[in-house]
């Protein structure tokens, strides 16, 4: 790693960054100084496009924000470059289903997997992502609120209150030190492990591969509330959204959603107008 990045990975640190932020902003920056050496405008301007060619969105934009958040952390202000803008995607794509999560915590529990069922069960309805809910504590058992620094700032957690008694018991006999799941050696688990239990599950039960990942159940926690509490506002302080625009997204409906509602309001439409014309044009007579 480049004396620069090493540099940055100290004052990352100090700041009090995710771990996941610290590896990819140290990334970005020992990928500059090994290409380019000196930091300058015109080499950051090349180096954001080179990103934007060459890499999906969201990494590109990743790699330009810890460009900047670098600049800022050296004083070299004038060398900063505008950010790269991702448009948001307008509907919510490949959500778990009622159904689906049915019948996975239905075989979990059928095969005695009880920690895999209230792994799956909290991330469905707490809407934590996974990066915090691996580090939930066994305080919000007694609270109700789990409480963590994240993001540059705290985030709150709600549990609801029937997910807390009905899973008491089995914190209380199962599950020895702080942390709610933790590995087998009583460790945080970490986000890729949890992710790969999932996939294997969603596997074994017949869950399609397209909904079998941890941001999944966060989807369906949004739009299963919204279906029965239309407060997008209590909606984006539960998930911790910073802009209410991020959370709006969940009114929305899925392409499939739309595809059908839009075909269902033009057959409305159509058969309001003169049927015996339509039925002349179907038969290709002309009138």
């Amino acid at each position: 790693m480049t004396k620069e990045a090493e540099a940055f990975r100290s004052y990352l640190i100090a700041e009090e960054r995710s771990p996941s932020t610290i590896r990819s902003y140290c990334y970005a920056v020992d990928l500059f100084f090994r290409t380019y050496g000196d930091l300058s405008k015109e080499n950051l301007v090349d180096f954001k496009r080179h990103q934007v060619d060459s890499l999906s969105p969201k990494t590109a934009a990743n790699r330009v924000t810890a460009m900047n958040c670098y600049c800022n952390f050296a004083g070299r202000y004038e060398a900063r470059v505008k950010t790269v803008r991702i448009q948001q995607a307008p509907t919510v794509e490949n959500v778990i289903t009622a159904d689906q999560l049915d019948r996975l915590t239905a075989g979990l529990l059928g095969d005695g997997n009880v920690r895999g069922y209230w792994m799956v069960v909290y991330l469905a309805r707490t809407g934590a992502r996974i990066s915090e809910f691996v580090r939930m504590d066994k305080q919000c058992l007694e609270t109700g609120i789990c409480e963590m620094w994240t993001k540059g700032k705290i985030r709150r957690i709600r549990v609801p209150d029937f997910l807390i008694r009905e899973s008491r018991q089995y914190f209380a006999d199962n599950v020895s030190g702080d942390l709610m799941f933790p590995n087998r050696w009583g460790k945080q688990m970490t986000t890729r492990g949890a992710a790969q239990n999932i996939a294997r599950w969603a596997l074994k039960y017949g869950i399609p591969r397209e909904v079998a990942h941890p941001h999944s159940f966060r989807h369906f926690f949004a739009i299963e509330f919204l279906r029965r509490n239309k407060d997008i506002a209590l909606l984006r302080d539960l998930l911790g959204h910073e802009s209410i625009d991020t959370t709006g997204i969940y009114l929305r409906m899925s392409e499939e959603q739309q595809r059908d509602e839009y075909n269902r309001t033009m057959e409305q439409v159509e058969s309001s107008g003169r049927p015996e014309i339509r039925l002349l044009a179907a038969a290709g007579t002309s009138t």
